[in-house]
């Protein structure tokens, strides 16, 4: 059975404006939606890619064959540079899913990431979606920074309602993904980090992509053909969603 969905976003109000134009400050432990370490802790990317191979009854993590991230072929952040100017992406109400997440900055909510997995949740729930990724090994929360996304139903922005990564810091890089439950769905951005040094940057998404279609295969999930939602994004985003159903 899976576990039970993790609490709404009862917040009633936008999230504050950044008055400085940075990043909020990283969230140290408030966006997990109710969700738990898995048993002995955060699992190292090292201890993760080794169990590649192994069977879904030690985990699942046999899906995980991440790319390198140590650094990356451009040394600019693909997060700082906004929308591709050549993305012809979907409204936000035209769709279940989110299409981007978002970041505030001087009181304006700029799209920094594309929504690149989605699961229609017509025989699952949010919760059997974040088991599924704790029991391959992504434990959560990370030290991150928050970013929401719009909720079409409510008709404002909400912070993640849940989110992971392969280690806390991800000191040599990291898988790394933020959810949210919208509209009957829920909503992935997937990415591998490069290198905290001293800041991450965006590795890859077609890679993180990748890896979460394989991790939810393993798990018995259904892979479907992509959505098309427009968002092309650097490094190598190509506008396309995954669909994975139970």
């Amino acid at each position: 059975m899976g576990e039970p969905d993790p609490p709404e976003d009862l917040g009633g109000s936008d999230p504050p404006e950044d008055l400085g134009g940075s990043d909020p400050p990283e969230d140290l432990g408030g966006s997990d939606g109710g969700g738990s370490e898995l048993p002995g802790g955060r699992l190292s990317r090292r201890t993760l890619l080794r169990r590649a191979g192994a069977s879904l009854g030690v985990g699942g993590a046999g899906a995980l064959a991440l790319p390198e991230a140590t650094g990356s072929h451009d040394t600019s952040d693909p997060e700082t540079r906004g929308v591709d100017a050549d993305a012809e992406a979907l409204a936000e109400d035209e769709v279940p899913y989110g299409v981007w997440h978002y970041k505030p900055v001087g009181g304006e909510m700029r799209p920094t990431a594309p929504i690149n997995v989605v699961f229609p949740l017509e025989a699952a729930t949010f919760g059997q979606v974040t088991a599924t990724c704790r029991r391959a090994g992504l434990a959560g929360p990370p030290l991150e920074y928050v970013r929401f996304a719009w909720d079409r139903d409510r008709e404002r922005y909400r912070r993640q309602e849940w989110t992971a990564a392969e280690t806390a810091v991800g000191v040599s890089g990291r898988l790394h993904v933020r959810c949210w439950k919208l509209a009957g769905t829920a909503s992935m951005q997937a990415h591998v980090d490069t290198a905290a040094t001293p800041k991450h940057r965006i590795h890859t998404y077609s890679g993180a992509r990748d890896a979460v279609e394989r991790l939810f295969r393993e798990a018995g999930w259904t892979v479907a053909d992509p959505v098309h939602l427009g968002n092309d994004k650097v490094p190598d985003h190509d506008g396309f969603a995954s669909v994975i159903r139970r």
